[in-house]
């Protein structure tokens, strides 16, 4: 967003030019619409003023002195980028969220590349708060969109910081949201006739993949089909790599298990071909606004094509979330979108609609478990949930491998060095890896769920498909039944 701050001194300076254009500079210098020196003023592209912040700063400069207009305008200004550059989806000063406020916080004071510190902080967190009181006074807020407390302080007040609010699931409470929320089974195991949902295997093998690897819910939504090797009987887990999709566009790599790739293979060959194909007409209607792809490198993962009018070329892994929502590949029997999971229309499912999946499915499992008298399920399902029963259970299990360990090398007589052996096995620091956490403080808030959650899911991941009918088996019966229809 340009800007500039204005300046007796430079009007001075350019008084001729000015002159040229029009402008009387004795007029500008003292009449009564004169701006204080050093007032920061916003521009968009077509030099028209950007408005909540011209208006604010406005208002301020007639209390403020010049140096800090300028602070409190740079720190406006980064908040300002945050919401519309790091956050997905984008926001906006007079829509941010409280939890889109702590987000910066978290960012400029742990995650940036140079955090800042309590001083820097301070003068961030004041020209925050002087922005919302001022938008709830003039009228364009109802409030602020955090609380403050009577002590003074409030969700941006350094060191604040809300308790990670863990919420995972057992392995009977996953099974039952698996197989009957998701899956439309009844809980005695049999199929029920009248489950009808739209985008079964989908819908259960995205769990299965949130659920043993970690990824959240942008994730593993905006993966997209090339970046998801088949299935190798030889291979163990695979690697997949998260790159601007991550959180805060911090990479790093998930491991997929050949379980999770024979169910995905799975849905491509029966769902998702079958929603393709539908889906043809749908996106050509929209090829103005999506992101065209006709070259695709799968060696070097690269695409190419064209996006709005001009031709652009994305390694996959920087490709953000927006763009891989549009992207779709042209064939010779039309456009196919790139995601690897597809809903009506042929397009990548919002974040909303998983939700409303997951909420529909936490329903149904809970009111049949509670009619049949089964597992007490939570009466809502967030698919972060997912994420955190992947930490809980992986910490349980990195820890019992590390005590285990410790107990046998003891039992040989081992030496001293078991220590570092520890240290380099370190169950915290292993899940940091595996979770993407920058701040290791996150993943320590796991540690209190540790001694008291029964066992969340089975030591291999392989269990979490091992019942006495296969996956596979299950999808082709469902098929069967309504006609393989997503």
């Amino acid at each position: 967003m340009p800007y500039f701050f204005t300046s007796s001194s430079h009007l001075v300076r350019h008084q001729k030019a000015l002159g040229k254009l029009g402008f009387d500079v004795s007029q500008m210098l003292s009449g009564p619409a004169t701006l204080p020196e050093g007032t920061p003023f916003f521009v968009d592209e077509d030099m028209r003023p950007v408005e909540p912040m011209c208006s604010y700063f406005f208002d301020l400069a007639r209390h403020v002195g010049s140096e800090s207009l300028r602070d409190y305008a740079y720190d406006l200004m980064g908040l300002e980028d945050f919401l519309a550059r790091v956050l997905d989806p984008p926001s906006d000063l007079l829509s941010a969220t409280e939890a889109d406020l702590v987000a910066f916080r978290r960012w400029r004071t742990q995650l940036a590349p140079v955090p800042v510190g309590p001083a820097t902080w301070r003068r961030n967190r004041t020209a925050i708060n002087g922005f919302y009181d001022w938008a709830v006074g003039t009228g364009l807020l109802e409030r602020r969109p955090y609380a403050r407390r009577r002590s003074g302080r409030d969700a941006l007040s350094w060191g604040a910081a809300a308790d990670l609010d863990v919420r995972h699931l057992s392995r009977a409470q996953y099974v039952m949201l698996h197989r009957v929320g998701l899956g439309g089974d009844l809980p005695d195991g049999s199929a029920d006739p009248g489950f009808r949902r739209a985008g079964r295997l989908r819908n259960m093998v995205a769990a299965d993949l949130a659920v043993t690897t970690g990824m959240r819910l942008r994730e593993f939504s905006c993966l997209l089909d090339m970046e998801v090797p088949r299935p190798c009987p030889e291979a163990g887990a695979v690697p997949v790599a998260l790159g601007a999709i991550a959180k805060y566009g911090f990479s790093r790599v998930v491991m997929v298990q050949q379980a999770v790739l024979r169910s995905l293979e799975l849905y491509r060959r029966t769902e998702r071909a079958a929603q393709v194909a539908r889906s043809h007409g749908a996106l050509w209607r929209r090829r103005a606004e999506l992101f065209v792809v006709d070259d695709v490198d799968e060696r070097r993962l690269r695409v190419s094509g064209l996006l709005h009018g001009r031709r652009r070329s994305f390694e996959v892994v920087a490709m953000p979330a927006p763009l891989r929502r549009i992207a779709v590949l042209e064939g010779e029997r039309g456009l196919e979108s790139l995601g690897l999971f597809v809903g009506r229309g042929g397009g990548v499912l919002s974040a909303s609609r998983w939700q409303q999946v997951f909420d529909a499915a936490a329903e149904r499992a809970r009111r049949l478990s509670e009619a049949s008298g089964g597992v007490e399920m939570p009466r809502r399902v967030r698919l972060h949930d997912l994420r955190h029963t992947f930490a809980v259970f992986m910490l349980r299990l990195l820890t019992e491998q590390v005590v285990e360990d410790e107990r046998r090398r003891r039992e040989a007589g081992g030496s001293g060095v078991w220590l570092m052996q520890h240290m380099a096995q370190s169950p915290l620091l292993i899940l940091q890896r595996l979770l993407g956490h920058r701040d290791p403080r996150s993943t320590m808030k796991y540690l209190r769920y540790l001694e008291d959650v029964s066992a969340i899911v089975t030591r291999a991941v392989e269990e979490w498909t091992r019942e006495d009918r296969t996956f596979a088996d299950y999808a082709l019966q469902c098929a069967g039944r309504d006609g393989g229809g997503v």
